[in-house]
């Protein structure tokens, strides 16, 4: 099974997110939670292109736990949700992971988004 890569798992709650995501930074993450087994079962990937832990807090109370990992960039973090988006296939997303706003990015997997966004 593939592995995430990410940081965790970790309650969702206001002092589970403030005590694990200590910085503001793009990042990725995804939400879940932890079976009777110990297994992370994975409900949700997202990301936020400049403030992960605020993202987070956004999410209190829709599942019980969460991991995360910081990129230096959008790029990097779109790249990232994309491999774990084709990786898990998760049921909460319905749709590709869109890219970061103003950027021409395809995903590396499937070309989605192939025809660059018209500038201005």
């Amino acid at each position: 099974m593939a592995k995430t890569g990410l940081r965790g798992p970790y309650q969702l709650t206001f002092d589970g997110i403030s005590g694990a995501v200590t910085r503001q930074s793009a990042g990725v993450y995804v939400l879940g939670h932890t079976t009777d087994e110990g297994k992370f079962r994975i409900q949700y990937i997202g990301r936020s292109d400049s403030d992960v832990r605020e993202t987070l807090r956004s999410y209190i109370g829709s599942n019980s736990s969460f991991k995360y990992g910081y990129y230096p960039s959008s790029k990097d973090a779109f790249l990232k949700e994309c491999d774990l988006y084709h990786d898990f296939s998760p049921p909460g997303n319905k749709i590709h992971p869109d890219r970061p706003k103003t950027s021409n990015l395809e995903c590396p997997r499937c070309r989605f988004f192939g025809v660059p966004r018209p500038r201005g």
